[in-house]
């Protein structure tokens, strides 16, 4: 038997593997064999990707060869390129490669100032802590991807079934799955262990859907195994599967299945893609794709990686620091009389800037980063957004200065729930309300017709002709519900005792199904063979599926053509957006259609028309054989099967129209009303009809009472567009832009900066039939032409590329499944989330962050100062005033859990922050953290800093040891004055990270006196250090008191007005 199967494979080997002789084709696989130059460009840049269709046979040959691996690895790094890569991405932030460059100047003899210690320690510390994180984050990443490659699986083999590890699968062998078992490679389904071949799984951690997706095995291979066969015969069959090249689209796959010459069509619903999971059965599946050529992989895409505005403003003024430093040690070395050769006076240079390095804070990106962890984990805990999860921590800060809200629309404004509310016929219309009177008339119909479409076929059998037939309001009524119960892709689901439910791709599909069930046509059951149902008076119909045509972005319908074998009927259904339907029915009804569906779209309802067709037996043979035609192609299938398609979808019958309605999300309108008052401008990007969004718009409160709608409508003519751009930019404030796509497209093509210069001018702005990549198209815009920080917020996978796309994204984990929430920054339940995500997370980060960067700044800048006094007053002398080992503890013990405690305060509580968003609009001035605060701050390092050195000069003028004891500590303690008068609240890590710190400092001092002039250390030197303090802090305290009484901020006055109205409140009451 097995000889036979041999002799008669070599003829279609021969065919497949055989443009060669046999000569040429032996010397072909000894030079591969031989080529190992190859071998090492594999082994160091990694294997290419085949972008060839190929040929998979179930003995495990493939044509062309293929050397994929099945390794999985989101690790960065391995023991040979952790510590370069890690170092290099260290070095390379200027603050790191900085100090690298000064501790480089200590290792050459006449350019050093100190010991090597002194710098090189603050730099190995902050580089140290940076490695220990990369190195804890990777070993997670080695562990998860071992955990994953050592995962085993069952092996088809001559032999019977083997272990074998994930990882080391290869294309061409035959791998058991079982229910509730990750995918681990592109297979193709050879056979699933129900009776039908069907079988389902969980697409989740690839699109982000939670619905279920059908799949089924090739028939050939299912009969064998259902028949009794071993599963190991699969490997000895003359079989192999033709299939496309590797390409990144999840929603399209073709091949050919050729089984002893016989070939089946292979589409999508033939293959499982790797990392999603088997949520029924068990199958055996045929490696097609492995490793880096899945459509996993291929979309794994790394995200650009984001930072944060505060980013941004910190590097700006680092850079200001750096300038300065370079000024200052310029000036000293200009005064300190050094002999005017070059080399001199570039030593004399380099010596001084290194003596003036702590201008530029080393600590400063540590301090940060921990900072921005501490805020993702008060936001991931707050029991108030409960289930809200940080995904990028490098930009919490961002979400205090959001200045463009740009949102999705379903699902995200409204709840993704779909309640039935309208039905349109040609001639009646029902509401919800009317559901005595729909069951009665379908009871009525029922009882004289039991089959669709029987006053059609009995007037058929009559007049033997197709004539046009005038239809009674009441059989089409009838027909209505009948298509509304079987044209879908529902799977009704029974779990025991429960109550029986729905498992759907779209929520608009179960509401429709559930209205028929209402009236009285119930879904009993659906699989890939038939739908089962039962009318109004309990007589149970079967419907054989002869082909299903699923929705698409693309063809905005879906089709299905149906047997009843009872009846002897054929019927074609399809279902979709009005747009494309008006164009498949008769032209006497496409006007009713679009004027219907405007009338219950600016009701806010979403539409669907629903049409049908009766074919006959030959209409429908003839048909099949031009759509097995098309479907045996590889290339351009998806092309000639809409071909094969449109041949049907000629003079459809329109039956009616189904309006839904998707309710608000909860608290969208005080939310809207929030984000508005505090500033941020609101666009809705949406698939959505014009007339749909403009309600959704009002609805929301998008729109303002006041605000007039300025609508920009199938525009694609460039003259005429940009008249209508320049009208509307005239009273901008008063109208509501609504553009549509095709208007969009136009503005995008040819008037990109004209539009967005005059659209970002406007509060709001409404998009409709948006497609996903405009919406991508307009966030990039918005951020480049306004500088400002845009956010996007959505629930859907045709929100992610607006998501990823901006400064922040937010997702929402919905109904559409968790695409968006994953390839978000943040991801929250609810969108009225967003008035604590923003109001308060959001303004506390950023406000945070700001007034510790700036405190961070001023603690290096001081001891510069001093430093500098100290070179003037002692003439220019080259050498440190403080020793390596108090700056180092002045940068980390003793200044830095104080200055750090700056994370905990709050100038505000949530409820003051909530009730009065103006309090957000403050910060995108940015008046938190620039220039002029920036000024302030270096004012005040530089009077500090000159009044503790001249004090402690003056007090302690004898002996240098008292003169450094006493400065260092007058230091130490004006930042614990500082950092306590800064806050705006007291909390309890603010007063133990400050006690605590005083404490260690005198510590310290007591175990370490070679540091510090212990004996100095008298009643006398307290009362010294205490007066120094004074002199030095309380000017800039009283300053700023004043400052803030005569020339408040935004922010102050918006403060004086909360505390008048509480006062007020108060007094009434």
């Amino acid at each position: 038997m097995e000889s036979e199967q041999k002799e008669n494979s070599q003829p279609l080997l021969k065919q497949r593997y055989e443009p060669f002789s046999i000569e040429e084709t032996k010397e072909n696989v000894e030079i591969e064999q031989e080529n190992k130059f190859d071998q090492f460009k594999d082994f160091v840049f990694g294997i290419k990707i085949q972008k060839s269709q190929r040929d998979v046979y179930l003995d495990g040959k493939v044509n062309p060869i293929n050397k994929q691996n099945n390794f999985i690895k989101n690790s960065k790094y391995n023991a040979f390129t952790f510590l370069p890569l890690v170092l290099f991405e260290q070095f390379h932030q200027f603050i790191n490669l900085f100090y690298l460059g000064l501790t480089i100047t200590q290792c050459i003899s006449f350019l050093k100032v100190g010991f090597l210690i002194d710098y090189l320690g603050p730099l190995a510390l902050v580089v140290a802590i940076s490695l220990l994180k990369e190195l804890y984050d990777d070993i997670q990443r080695h562990m998860r991807d071992h955990q994953i490659n050592n995962y085993e699986y069952g092996l088809i083999t001559r032999n019977g079934i083997q272990k074998i590890s994930s990882g080391k699968i290869k294309v061409g062998q035959i791998v058991e799955v079982k229910c509730n078992e990750r995918i681990p490679a592109d297979l193709l389904v050879l056979y699933a262990d129900d009776e039908q071949g069907n079988v389902f799984i969980r697409t989740d951690q690839l699109d982000g859907e939670t619905d279920w997706k059908l799949r089924k095995a090739v028939k050939a291979t299912q009969n064998l195994i259902k028949n009794g066969a071993d599963p190991s015969s699969l490997i000895s069959q003359n079989s192999y599967a033709t299939c496309q090249e590797p390409i990144a689209n999840i929603y399209q796959f073709s091949g050919l299945f050729n089984y002893r010459y016989q070939k089946e069509s292979l589409s999508l619903e033939h293959v499982m893609w790797a990392n999603t999971v088997l949520a029924t059965g068990r199958i055996y599946g045929l490696v097609i794709l492995n490793g880096k050529e899945t459509r996993m992989a291929m979309n794994s895409k790394t995200p650009k990686t984001k930072f944060g505005i505060l980013d941004d403003e910190v590097n700006w003024l680092s850079f200001l620091l750096f300038v300065m430093m370079s000024i200052m040690a310029g000036i000293v070395t200009a005064f300190s009389g050094q002999p005017a050769t070059a080399s001199v006076v570039t030593v004399a240079y380099i010596r001084y800037l290194v003596l003036l390095s702590n201008i530029i804070p080393i600590s400063m990106r540590v301090n940060l980063e921990f900072a921005k962890l501490v805020y993702s984990y008060k936001i991931n805990i707050d029991p108030q957004i409960e289930g809200t999860i940080t995904r990028n921590s490098n930009i919490p800060e961002s979400l205090g200065r959001i200045q463009y809200l740009l949102s999705d629309k379903t699902g995200t404004l409204t709840q993704n729930d779909m309640i039935f509310k309208k039905l349109s016929l040609a001639s009646a219309q029902f509401s919800e309300e009317d559901k005595d009177e729909m069951k009665k008339i379908l009871i009525e119909q029922c009882k004289l017709n039991e089959y669709p479409l029987q006053d059609v076929v009995n007037f058929l059998n009559k007049n033997n002709s197709k004539l046009r037939l005038k239809r009674e309001r009441d059989q089409v009524f009838r027909d209505l519900m009948f298509a509304l119960c079987l044209c879908h892709n529902v799977t009704p689901i029974y779990d025991g005792e429960n109550p029986k439910t729905f498992q759907a791709s779209s929520p608009d599909e179960i509401a429709l199904v559930k209205i028929a069930e209402e009236i009285g046509i119930e879904l009993i059951s659906r699989d890939q063979i038939q739908i089962t149902i039962k009318d109004c008076i309990e007589r149970k119909q079967k419907y054989e599926i002869l082909n299903n045509f699923p929705f698409s972005s693309e063809t905005k319908r879906m089709g299905i053509i149906l047997y009843n074998r009872e009846a002897n009927r054929y019927i074609f259904y399809v279902k979709g957006a009005d747009a494309v339907m008006k164009q498949l029915v008769q032209e006497h009804q496409r006007g009713f259609i679009d004027e219907e569906c405007e009338n219950l779209a600016r009701e806010g309802f979403r539409t669907l028309v629903i049409t049908q067709k009766l074919l006959t037996k030959s209409e429908y043979e003839n048909w099949k054989c031009k759509f097995d035609q098309a479907n045996e192609q590889i290339e351009n299938r998806d092309t000639e099967i809409q071909k094969a398609i449109s041949l049907l979808e000629k003079d459809m019958e329109f039956l009616g129209i189904t309006g839904v309605e998707d309710k608000l999300q909860e608290e969208v309108c005080s939310t809207l009303e929030n984000v508005r008052n505090a500033g941020i401008n609101v666009w809705m990007l949406t698939g959505d009809k014009i007339e749909t969004a403009i309600c959704i718009a009002i609805s929301s409160g998008i729109k303002s009472p006041t605000q007039q709608i300025f609508l920009i409508k199938e525009t694609s003519d460039p003259e005429k567009f940009q008249q209508q751009i320049n009208t509307f930019g005239i009273e901008t404030n008063n109208n509501l832009l609504v553009i549509d796509g095709t208007s969009l497209n136009t503005a995008l093509t040819y008037f990109e900066e004209l539009f967005f210069t005059i659209a970002t001018k406007s509060q709001s702005v409404v998009c409709c039939r948006c497609s996903p990549t405009q919406k991508a198209q307009v966030t990039e815009c918005i951020k480049f032409y306004t500088k400002k920080v845009v956010a996007c917020i959505g629930d859907g996978g045709n929100d992610v590329g607006m998501i990823q796309s901006a400064d922040v994204g937010i997702g929402i984990e919905g109904k559409e499944g968790k695409q968006a929430a994953l390839a978000s920054d943040f991801s929250i339940v609810k969108f009225k989330y967003l008035n604590v995500l923003l109001l308060w997370h959001g303004r506390l980060s950023y406000k945070r962050s700001a007034l510790l960067s700036q405190f961070v700044i001023h603690r290096g800048l001081i001891i510069s100062v001093i430093q500098a006094v100290f070179m003037f007053v002692f003439y220019f002398l080259s050498i440190s005033i403080f020793s390596g080992g108090l700056l180092l503890g002045y940068s980390t013990i003793y200044t830095m859990f104080p200055v750090f405690s700056i994370i905990f305060d709050e100038d505000v509580d949530i409820k003051i922050a909530l009730q009065y968003p103006p309090l957000y609009r403050s910060l995108q001035k940015g008046r938190d953290l620039n220039a002029k605060t920036f000024m302030v701050w270096v004012w005040k390092s530089i009077f500090q800093g000159v009044i503790i050195m001249i004090l402690a000069l003056v007090m302690f003028k004898n002996i240098f040891l008292e003169i450094e004891t006493v400065a260092f500590t007058a230091l130490i303690f004006n930042q614990y004055a500082l950092t306590l008068s800064e806050l705006h609240s007291l909390h309890i890590v603010m007063i133990i990270s400050n006690v605590a710190s005083a404490v260690i400092y005198i510590l310290s001092i007591m175990w370490f006196p070679n540091q510090l002039l212990v004996s100095a250390m008298t009643f006398q030197f307290f009362f010294y250090v205490i007066v120094i303090v004074l002199v030095s802090w309380s000017p800039c305290f009283i300053a700023q008191k004043i400052l803030k009484k005569y020339d408040p901020s935004d922010y102050e006055k918006i403060m004086a007005n909360v505390k008048r109205e509480l006062i007020n409140t108060k007094i009434f009451k």
